[in-house]
Parts: C-alpha cells; sequence; structure tokens
C-alpha cells in the first residue's frame, strides 16, 4: 500500500514520482506475503524519487522517516495498520534519518551512493542522470562500460517521454538481430555490424528503461534474456557463412574458428553459472582482477570489436581467427579463476570486493 502525501507536477522520465514509487512497490517481491498480500505500507512525499538502495532502507528501517539532504521529508515504511501515523510523521517533517552512504546492488554488480531526493529541491534533470547511473550495470564490457552510457541515456529519456515500453525497445532489437545474421549470412559486413552494433545499443536502452521507470516484467526479462542467449551463437554461423563466402580459400580454418568460438561460448556460460551457484555471486566480481577483465572477456561485444577492425583493415577472415584464439584464452583464464576461488573457499566463504 502506498500512501501519497502532497501534489507534486514534475515528472521524472516522464512518470510522476508517486507512480513510479508506485511501480516500484509493485515490483518488490519482498512486499509480499505467500498469498501475495502487501504486508507493509509506505508514505511518501508527492515528490520523492528513490532508488533501489533507499527502497531497500526503507524496508529495513521500518517506521523510521527518510530525509533529503536538504532536510525535506521523504518516506517512511510500516506496517499496514501504521500508515495514518506515517502521514503525519511526514507532515511533521521529522526527526528523520538523512538519506546517503554507498550501497551494494548484487544484481547490477556495483555499489551506489543511496539517490533520496524531492524534486522540490533538485532540478529534475540531474536527479535523471543520478538515477540512470545508478541502474547502469557496474561490471560489463569495454563498450557498454565507456561508449554507450552517454548516449543510450539520452535515448532512455526520449523513449520514456514518448511512452514507449521496454518490450517495445526489445522488439526493434530483435529486429535488428536478424537482420545482422542475414546480412552477415550474405557477406554484407558493413551493413550487418553496423545493424549489430545498433542491436547491442538498444539492449543496453532497454534494461536502462525498464528500471528508470519501473516497468520490469517477467516476459520482458524472459525475452531479453532468451534474446541475449541466442543471437551469439546465431550471429557466429552466420559470420562464418559470410566469411567463407567471401573467402572461399579459408574455408576450413574458418569454420574450425566457429567450433571453437562455439564451445568456448558454452564452456564460458558454464563456467560463470556454476561459480554463481557455489559461491552465491557473479564471477566478475569476485576481486578487482575478474571485473576488470570483464571488460575483455570473450563475449559478443568483444568478438564484434574485432570484427570491426577486420572490417576497417581488410583482415576479416584474420580477425575471426583472432577471434577464436582469444575465445581459448578467455575461457582458460575463467577456468583458472573457478579452480581459484575453490581453492581459497576452503579457508572460509568468499566475499565479493565490491560488497
Amino acid at each position: 500500500m502506498l500512501e501519497i502525501v502532497g501534489t507534486c507536477d514534475k515528472r521524472i522520465f516522464g512518470l510522476f514520482p508517486a507512480e513510479r514509487l508506485r511501480r516500484q512497490l509493485q515490483l518488490a517481491d519482498r512486499l509480499r506475503n505467500g498469498e501475495g498480500r502487501t504486508r507493509m505500507g509506505v508514505a511518501a512525499s508527492a515528490c520523492a524519487v528513490l532508488d533501489e538502495a533507499a527502497l531497500q532502507w526503507l524496508f529495513d528501517n521500518p517506521g523510521q522517516l527518510l530525509m533529503s539532504s536538504g532536510g525535506a521529508p521523504l518516506a517512511v515504511g510500516v506496517r499496514m495498520d501504521e500508515v495514518a501515523d506515517a502521514r503525519s510523521a511526514l507532515h511533521a517533517g521529522g526527526p528523520g534519518t538523512v538519506a546517503g552512504g554507498r550501497h551494494f546492488i548484487r544484481k547490477l554488480r556495483r555499489q551506489v551512493e543511496m539517490l533520496a531526493v524531492s524534486l522540490e529541491e533538485a532540478p529534475v534533470g540531474r536527479v535523471e542522470r543520478q538515477l540512470y547511473g545508478n541502474v547502469y550495470k557496474g561490471v560489463t564490457d569495454l563498450v557498454t562500460k565507456y561508449l554507450w552510457p552517454g548516449p543510450a541515456f539520452h535515448v532512455t529519456r526520449l523513449c520514456a517521454r514518448l511512452g514507449l515500453s521496454p518490450n517495445m525497445v526489445t522488439g526493434v532489437g530483435v529486429l535488428l538481430m536478424f537482420a545482422a545474421a542475414y546480412l552477415f549470412h550474405e557477406g554484407r559486413f558493413g551493413w550487418g555490424l553496423a545493424s549489430a552494433w545498433a542491436m547491442t545499443f538498444l539492449d543496453t536502452v532497454d534494461g536502462k528503461l525498464a528500471r528508470v521507470t519501473a516497468t520490469s516484467s517477467q516476459f520482458g526479462n524472459l525475452l531479453d534474456h532468451g534474446t541475449d542467449m541466442l543471437h551469439p551463437p546465431l550471429w557466429w554461423w552466420a559470420v562464418t557463412e559470410g566469411l567463407v563466402r567471401l573467402d572461399p580459400g579459408s574455408a576450413g580454418s574458418l569454420w574450425v574458428s566457429l567450433a571453437i568460438i562455439l564451445t568456448t561460448y558454452v564452456v564460458s556460460r558454464l563456467l560463470e553459472e556454476g561459480f554463481k551457484r557455489q559461491f552465491g555471486f557473479n564471477a566478475f566480481i569476485w576481486e578487482r582482477f575478474d571485473s576488470r577483465f570483464r571488460l575483455i572477456v570473450s563475449r559478443r561485444n568483444t568478438l564484434l570489436l574485432l570484427l570491426t577492425a577486420g572490417l576497417f583493415t581488410g583482415m576479416l577472415s584474420e580477425s575471426w581467427l583472432v577471434a577464436a584464439a582469444w575465445s581459448v584464452v578467455s575461457v582458460l583464464v575463467q577456468g583458472w579463476r573457478y579452480l581459484s576461488a575453490w581453492h581459497v573457499s576452503r579457508s572460509g566463504p568468499l566475499r565479493s570486493w565490491l560488497a
């Protein structure tokens, strides 16, 4: 249950703060008991903007008023029968706890500075940028970490203001995925890589759009993750077909490269999933080395970078051989890190360097 105090005529990513908070609460599994009934209520200012860390703080500190750094009362989480008292606490304006501090968000693989502000105190543009930054995955590849954040912010904000859903963005990405596969297969690598990079860009946008507008859904997650798992093998097969068309004399080595890339892709995924199941967190956030290695691990964007370099240097076939060689090196490093983690765990439980 959400009780809103006051009014607010400002929007963030196309939503009034109260609507965004209502969506956040609907998505928060821990607000519900086994029968699906809400077991905790929240009273909040109409202009309060809270990120995941701030919402988690409300759950962990029931009855305590959360305030902005400027002293504005923001929200309080209480039992259902105490919502009226929570409204009174918000009207009174204190005493309360000032928002702040860094918090580890496991699914984003990063620490974030808690965002809990009132749009009566902070400019909308600044709050949007901070919220967007707080939902951006911290440990990822070079392109996603350093190239996409700026342009993806503007596209995410535009999509939100136009009322486009994350699934719509994902749908366009799926079309680009098949377009890239077809173009690769036909040996049209310039347009194929353009389509592939556009798809990877939208793959960044749809997730951020879902988080900033609190519109994640089970179908959306299934569509997004299913696409993520499907398209690399499809693309790499199509790339090989296209390269053989352009360079039939290298067909043997190109098909061997494909076999190596697909095999190491499966092994890499198995190692990552095995690490998570055995040690309780993602393999790439164990130690600082692992997070840095994730920047260049042999995954989709890294191989696309190699192919793009091959296109511009006129060495496409050679770049595919390099991709295969790097895939082997990459999976060997992952295997070594898994064994290292297993050895260290014999002395006690592992802990992520980000936690």
